[in-house]
């Protein structure tokens, strides 16, 4: 797999970890700040397994499809597959995210992506990469989604392993800070996939030392991302992700 497809199917199961993880005890509380009205709130539950939702991300570098189907999601672990389509080349791949609480936030302890690709005369070629995150990523606040409330990401040691057929190679990165703040509960968006009630947020899509800011809308009813837009430092759009399909 090449470092641009590895770098794509990595992000997309980030792209996975916020609706995934967005539950995960409803007993927690969280810091819901001073919603402006009753109805500003919203609990996630757990996506139902089978689920599968098709994608359309563009972007300057091209055009990438992929669909996820969630295996099984509980308070403490998501798994899914994904089917990539990018450059004309298909990735299959399997994500094992892990999260726990951390006071009033949910954050990622873990996280594990197997890529195998097929390529003419060498055949299956499987890269996998292995990172924890030390301490847990904070991902959004562990309970209800206010409109209002902010969060901030500290900076976390990502142990990094990864497996190829070249060999495997250690690392170890540090990532930046980032804030996230939700703007909307109930917000109405309308995409190829359908018309859906969602919450929006503005979050960060962090890897290593860079950071994009992403707004997402996530769907109340299904717990998954219907838009999400990311965003250079000048404020310019260089990504949208689309749900496509819903099944």
């Amino acid at each position: 797999m090449s470092a641009r497809r590895l770098l794509a199917v990595l992000a997309l199961a980030l792209f996975v970890v916020i609706p995934a993880e967005a539950q995960r005890r409803r007993a927690v509380r969280s810091n819901p700040g001073n919603p402006p009205s009753n109805g500003s709130c919203h609990t996630f539950g757990l996506v139902q397994a089978g689920t599968k939702a098709s994608y359309l991300t563009t972007a300057q570098g091209g055009d990438v499809t992929f669909t996820i189907t969630w295996i099984s999601d509980t308070p403490t672990q998501t798994k899914t597959t994904q089917k990539v389509l990018s450059q004309g080349t298909t990735t299959d791949v399997e994500t094992v995210l892990d999260g726990e609480i951390v006071g009033t936030l949910r954050a990622l302890k873990h996280l594990n992506v197997k890529g195998s690709t097929t390529v003419p005369i060498l055949g299956k070629l499987t890269t996998e990469t292995d990172i924890t995150f030390i301490p847990s990523l904070a991902s959004g606040p562990a309970a209800g989604w206010c409109v209002g409330n902010t969060w901030t990401v500290a900076p976390v040691t990502e142990q990094i392993l990864i497996k190829s057929p070249q060999g495997t190679i250690p690392s170890t990165v540090t990532t930046v800070a980032s804030t996230g703040e939700v703007l909307a509960v109930g917000e109405s968006i309308t995409v190829g996939g359908g018309t859906f009630n969602t919450v929006k947020y503005r979050g960060a899509i962090v890897s290593g030392t860079s950071v994009q800011t992403a707004i997402t809308w996530v769907s109340m009813q299904h717990n998954i991302v219907v838009r999400q837009d990311t965003i250079d430092a000048a404020g310019t759009v260089t990504s949208v992700t689309k749900l496509t399909s819903l099944q």
